[in-house]
């Protein structure tokens, strides 16, 4: 309810004391559709009169101690201060108000997506604060000039007591719709109802709590009877203290909704995809392991080595043990010590993954009811530090971690070559990193200037069936060489190969990779002219 134009003429009354005779030094913008006006007090030298403009949060506010950002700033109307306030009014009905200066005026217009902040100088030149073309300017200047602008309620009062009719009055847009449901919820007369609520909103205290049934919170006189305000509420009589409170607590609401909605979205994404893991598990661990089995097969097949050959691709042996005929599958492109050796490797690999499957079966169980306990604790937690806990026991990454490695991730140069080519170029050693191990694919060709420090190169490889011409990659090795420490040199040794032969570990510096298989191209260090840098 702080939008409301009763609540605005209050933000008027009790802001002219504290301005009127001052100094403006400074007026500047540093964040978008806000405007900060440096007006200094005695005691308060940095205070500040904040301006918002912002279609859902339209505003004005104070701010004792501010100090204005080193960079992206900009000054506005400079030309025309330091200049001395004389007095601040409200129009007549309308969400506009104005500060008189000495040498013009500050016009402040509440009107949706066309809220803006004007100065008119001495000689009745406007200037504005969002871009206005000459025309919306003279409509500004016109719609201006037909309103009234007062700092006293007895002449407003006075007018909507002369107004008999209930239903004319209800449709006033500056009495809004909150004003018109409490005054029709009180007893006795609607227009005595209205003034003793418009008497609250202007010296009444103010309270301010969040309301779990819509999920907002709230910004009312404290005697309004259609509000059920909970005990943990906060009291005010300043406007400007209410306001701060106000948008602290729905900033604090705003990020425990966003977290709520990130925690939500994890759960179910691993409590979705969990049984599904387990099933599967269970399916393995219960059919049983093959290890004897295999393990039997190759005794089998070494106690009748003789009747083996390379070629066969099964073969009926007796079993000793059962004394039935066993039918078993071979490798025709095997020799017969190899075949026998393939049934005693998956004796031991079906040994180490069935015990694996084991183990993952009670991994995953735990996991499960892990979850499930997280989720019941989480369905009943609004506290964000609560919440902050439970994301950190679900070992969640932070948003804003996610969102710089995505941002990393895609901040390489890029160059198309001949129109179909990808090539990426690292741009330092945590970048050339990122390419590497993060973006490139394992099919990807990977380049580098031989002995040299240099930026990696990956050229991206769409189609592995399709061969990629020898001058492609000799191109791309250019681009490698003249994007490192040898690009003034007139023939450059480039080493090239697939990305899955090069390693990156822990004991490597930033930067450092080994190649474990490589080819050299010797090429000039220059971008060729049928490569063109990607901008976005």
């Amino acid at each position: 309810m702080y939008k409301n134009y009763f609540y605005l003429f209050r933000c008027i009354q009790q802001l002219e004391p504290i301005i009127r005779g001052k100094q403006i030094v400074e007026v500047y913008t540093q964040e978008k559709d806000k405007l900060f006006i440096h007006i200094p007090l005695f005691g308060k030298p940095n205070f500040h009169l904040i301006v918002s403009t912002n279609l859902q949060h339209p505003y004005i506010s104070i701010k004792d101690e501010h100090h204005k950002a080193k960079k992206n700033t900009i000054n506005f109307f400079s030309e025309f201060f330091p200049s001395t306030v004389e007095s601040l009014q409200i129009a007549f009905g309308d969400r506009v108000v104005q500060i008189f200066l000495n040498n013009g005026k500050i016009t402040i217009v509440f009107k949706g997506g066309q809220s803006n902040i004007f100065f008119t100088d001495s000689k009745n030149i406007v200037h504005s604060f969002k871009k206005n073309s000459l025309q919306e300017k003279k409509k500004h200047e016109d719609e201006i000039a037909k309103l009234n602008f007062t700092n006293s309620l007895v002449s407003l009062y006075e007018f909507i007591g002369g107004i008999n009719d209930e239903q004319s009055i209800k449709k006033m847009p500056f009495i809004g719709k909150d004003i018109t449901v409490e005054a029709e919820s009180r007893h006795g007369n609607f227009k005595k109802n209205l003034f003793d609520i418009l008497n609250e909103i202007n010296r009444g205290n103010i309270v301010v709590y969040f309301d779990e049934d819509p999920g907002k919170s709230k910004f009312h006189p404290k005697t309004f009877i259609t509000a059920k305000i909970p005990e943990d509420h906060t009291e005010f009589h300043s406007y400007f203290d209410a306001l701060n409170k106000y948008f602290a607590l729905s900033h604090t609401q705003s990020r425990v909704k966003n977290v709520r909605k990130e925690i939500e979205k994890f759960l179910a994404k691993e409590i979705k995809t969990l049984p599904h893991r387990l099933n599967n598990l269970k399916v393995r661990v219960d059919s049983g392991s093959k290890e004897t089995i295999y393990h039997h097969y190759g005794d089998l097949l070494l106690a009748n080595i003789k009747m083996l050959h390379k070629g066969i691709k099964e073969i009926e042996l007796n079993d000793y043990i059962s004394g039935e005929q066993v039918k078993i599958i071979l490798d025709e492109k095997l020799s017969p010590h190899q075949n026998i050796d393939r049934y005693y490797d998956k004796s031991r690999a079906e040994k180490i993954e069935y015990q694996k499957s084991r183990e993952l079966l009670n991994f995953n169980q735990k996991e499960y009811e892990r979850l499930m306990k997280i989720r019941n604790k989480f369905e009943s937690t609004e506290e964000q530090d609560k919440l902050l806990v439970i994301k950190k026991e679900l070992k969640m990454k932070p948003q804003l971690l996610q969102g710089e490695e995505k941002k990393d991730r895609f901040s390489f140069r890029h160059f198309l070559l001949e129109s179909k080519y990808h090539i990426f170029v690292g741009k330092d050693s945590k970048n050339n990193d990122m390419l590497t191990t993060k973006f490139a694919k394992q099919n990807d060709f990977w380049f580098h200037a031989r002995s040299v420090s240099g930026s990696h190169v990956v050229l991206r490889v769409e189609n592995t069936k399709e061969a990629v011409p020898k001058n492609i990659l000799q191109k791309t090795a250019s681009v490698a060489a003249f994007y490192s420490k040898a690009k003034t040199s007139k023939l450059v040794p480039v080493t090239y190969t697939l990305k899955k032969y090069v390693i990156k570990n822990q004991r490597h510096e930033p930067g450092e990779v080994t190649v474990t298989k490589e080819n050299v191209l010797l090429v000039k260090p220059e971008i060729p002219k049928d490569c063109e840098m990607v901008t976005e």
